[in-house]
């Protein structure tokens, strides 16, 4: 059996995908009201968890499929960072969180704060009644470590699978998505793909969806695919750099070998505040302003085959430091910042745009001394330390690659 292009190989009804709209009527109006759909959707798998590896779940909603969720997550990420702080366990000087970029673990930390918001929310509804009964039947306990660890696996399931599918009536509402069995087969693979959603009425009509369930979802063979039989199906999960695909999916794409093109980004935020903001006066100062501006944050270097770039709050916030000198506070000249970030002003000065690309050119080298560093001393052949060598390998191609465009004279 073959699907040729355009053709719908897969087609969801909505009453079998797993979302807050297939759930809420299955829980308390209130318990429902409280959660966000994450946080309900996690709930309902933490409570229907298999007891026992060797056994299926007993929902008598989902349990089919929940059964055929995966039962661990030891190779992702965050399942390290929460065994260290809920287990109490230390990492040893060789386990990967020891070697990860700080970028990446800048985008774990926040990761696991999500994660720890979550529980601690869904942990207060099941305390109390009406779910508090509820929840004595399937679990013995919600206050030890095991009940933490149950609620990552569904919060990672739910993290690493779930998809967009219209519910609310505005398209970017965070409960526009849905798990969907079956399609949890699909991989990820950042170049091709050979199967594409179908837009849906609400999509459409950019309005909620009639049922409130949703219509359901239709997958496609691709214009240029024809799927055939023993074919994998392959989704994109977007342009990632390997930071993300890490942090949220725990795995990198296609290990990138140095020196060859690259698509990635790297946060540099922490070089940012220890080697160019040495003096505190001078950091507060320009931190309270680029916050007041909707600038502080987000400083990213990030390159693709074709170019390499800064983000705009980086360059905004070296325009500030070096037209700040080395006052300890904000002057008049301040204005000539705000034209420029404005659109009004192409420039502060010519020496202004040099100094802020002699820091970027700073910046890259420290990015590239520390990565050389580390790929130099890690040699081992785990896949977890591949991963680590790879995430390095993505920052030093990156730094190199802004570099050389800076060099060139590209303008930013």
């Amino acid at each position: 059996m073959s699907y040729p292009a355009g053709q719908p190989p897969f087609l969801y009804p909505s009453q079998a995908m797993m979302n807050v709209m297939t759930l809420k009527p299955h829980y308390p109006p209130e318990t429902a009201e409280a959660l966000t759909g994450i946080q309900l959707v996690c709930m309902h798998l933490f409570l229907w968890h298999p007891r026992r590896d060797s056994e299926n779940s007993e929902d008598p909603l989902f349990g089919p499929y929940i059964s055929t969720l995966p039962r661990e997550f030891d190779g992702h990420p965050l399942t390290w960072v929460v065994r260290s702080k809920h287990q109490n366990t230390t990492c040893q000087d060789d386990h990967p969180l020891q070697w990860l970029p700080p970028s990446v673990l800048s985008a774990l930390d926040c990761l696991h704060r999500r994660f720890t918001d979550d529980w601690h929310k869904v942990r207060s509804i099941m305390i109390q009644p009406p779910m508090s009964a509820r929840v004595r039947d399937r679990t013995a306990d919600v206050n030890n470590a095991k009940a933490v660890m149950d609620f990552l696996w569904a919060w990672l399931n739910v993290n690493t699978r779930c998809i967009y599918y219209r519910l609310k009536s505005s398209k970017s509402d965070p409960d526009n998505f849905t798990l969907c069995p079956v399609l949890d087969f699909a991989n990820h693979n950042s170049h091709m793909s050979n199967m594409h959603p179908g837009p849906t009425n609400a999509d459409i009509w950019n309005s909620a969806p009639v049922p409130s369930i949703g219509e359901g979802l239709r997958f496609f063979a691709c214009d240029d695919a024809r799927i055939r039989q023993d074919d994998d199906i392959m989704l994109t999960y977007g342009r990632h750099a390997n930071k993300t695909l890490f942090v949220e999916y725990g795995f990198v794409g296609d290990p990138h070998e140095v020196g060859t093109p690259v698509c990635g980004e790297v946060d540099v935020q922490d070089i940012l505040e220890e080697s160019i903001y040495l003096d505190q006066g001078r950091s507060c100062a320009i931190k309270d302003r680029l916050a007041a501006e909707g600038y502080w944050g987000d400083c990213v270097l990030f390159a693709t085959p074709d170019s390499a770039q800064v983000s705009w709050p980086l360059i905004a916030a070296l325009r500030l430091h070096h037209l700040m000198g080395t006052a300890t506070e904000i002057g008049n000249d301040i204005q000539l910042w705000r034209d420029v970030i404005a659109g009004r002003r192409e420039r502060i000065s010519d020496d202004n745009e040099r100094s802020c690309r002699e820091s970027i050119l700073h910046v890259c080298e420290v990015v590239i001394g520390r990565a050389q560093r580390v790929l130099q001393m890690n040699t081992g052949q785990s896949l977890e330390q591949q991963y680590v060598r790879s995430l390095w390998a993505e920052e030093l191609s990156v730094a190199r690659a802004l570099k050389e465009s800076v060099h060139r004279g590209d303008v930013f």
